[in-house]
């Protein structure tokens, strides 16, 4: 199902100026003989969006949060789309080792890849990926895993 602009937040519960998705598309594939759900999403820097403005005034360059904050909501949408109960929200529980490869600028497109690994009793496990406009190699990727608070514990 492909989603663009304020239809995404049917299914991702982030506003802006956080969301700042343009499309999302998730799907179902076939690998190894199994189906697994996967969903790609799109941002055009604008030159205009927020950010720039502040992080950095004569070096505009996208935050590597924001990046992350990008993938992470590709992310949710493989697994939030098979909710019943759109009004949950997802809680990053961990994330793997980041390095990001290259920067993003005004202008740029940036292409986000998900795939859900495993999504069992609320805790949900997969993988991200990040392009830089029509490149090959990914910027940034990264394993993570997002519980719904219904399976959160606390620790005191």
């Amino acid at each position: 199902m492909c989603y663009e602009k304020e239809e995404i937040y049917k299914i991702i519960p982030n506003r802006y100026p956080l969301m700042i998705l343009d499309s999302l598309e998730v799907f179902e594939k076939e690998k190894d003989g199994k189906s697994i759900t996967c969903c790609n999403s799109n941002i055009f820097l604008d030159e205009n969006l927020w950010f720039f403005s502040c992080h950095y005034p004569d070096y505009p360059v996208m935050p590597l949060c924001l990046i992350i904050e990008s993938m992470t909501q590709t992310f949710s949408a493989t697994f939030l789309s098979k909710v019943e109960d759109k009004k949950e929200i997802p809680v990053i529980s961990s994330l793997s080792e980041i390095r990001l490869k290259k920067s993003a600028f005004p202008g740029d497109n940036l292409h986000f890849q998900a795939t859900l690994l495993s999504f069992r009793r609320g805790v949900a496990k997969g993988s991200c990926k990040v392009y830089l406009n029509d490149e090959n190699e990914s910027i940034c990727s990264l394993e993570i895993v997002e519980v719904l608070p219904y399976q959160m514990v606390r620790i005191s």
